[in-house]
């Protein structure tokens, strides 16, 4: 086999965390895998974790701590990191099974990291921008510096943000990434909106 048939990967850690949250992300609003959206957002999130710890950024992860509640920061990270240590591990326990683990917590999990990624001043990609500006108008939070193509969407779509069920929300958000997708490839979206 030549070389060229098994290429060499290489990547920074923010580089990997980015494409792993676009991955989840796509399977997110693909309806795919929840195991799988969880794995990779919860990846996502060690590693922006650990950078911002490495580079002092304790302001970075008080969203993080900010959602714990008063005094009870360590149970809020034991709930946290419940799924996707499970997911990760089974050294002491290969023959458990997980319950109640509700699939909105992905949702919850990429918000929070993209929250990090933000703070250590990364540059979004089209994905990321997608799920930030969905995440925001369907908790219906402030967006700073709207632009178009989103302002059209969000227009024509804000009737529909009050949706019943999750599946017509995570529809909604596979929408806009098709929408920013298409804009970006005409060259239409800037990548740091």
């Amino acid at each position: 086999m030549s070389a060229d048939a098994w290429p060499e990967i290489q990547s920074t850690k923010l580089d990997a965390a980015r494409r792993q949250l676009e991955t989840a992300i796509s399977l997110l609003f693909a309806g795919g895998d929840a195991i799988s959206t969880h794995t990779l957002a919860f990846a996502a999130f060690g590693i922006l974790k650990d950078v911002a710890a490495d580079r002092c950024s304790k302001n970075v992860l008080a969203v993080a701590e900010a959602l714990a509640a008063a005094g009870k920061k360590g149970e809020f990270w034991k709930g946290f990191n419940r799924a996707g240590n499970f997911f990760k591990h089974a050294d002491r326990d290969p023959d458990a099974v997980i319950l109640g683990m509700p699939e909105e917590e992905n949702e919850a999990l990429i918000s929070i990291a993209l929250s990090v990624y933000d703070g250590l001043g990364c540059i979004k990609s089209v994905e990321l921008q997608a799920f930030s500006l969905w995440w925001s108008s369907i908790n219906f939070e402030g967006i700073d510096d709207v632009k178009e193509p989103f302002v059209s969407w969000l227009t024509a779509n804000h009737g529909r943000l009050h949706a019943d069920t999750r599946s017509e929300l995570l529809e909604l958000g596979q929408e806009l990434l098709h929408l920013l997708n298409s804009q970006s490839a005409a060259g239409h979206v800037r990548n740091d909106a």
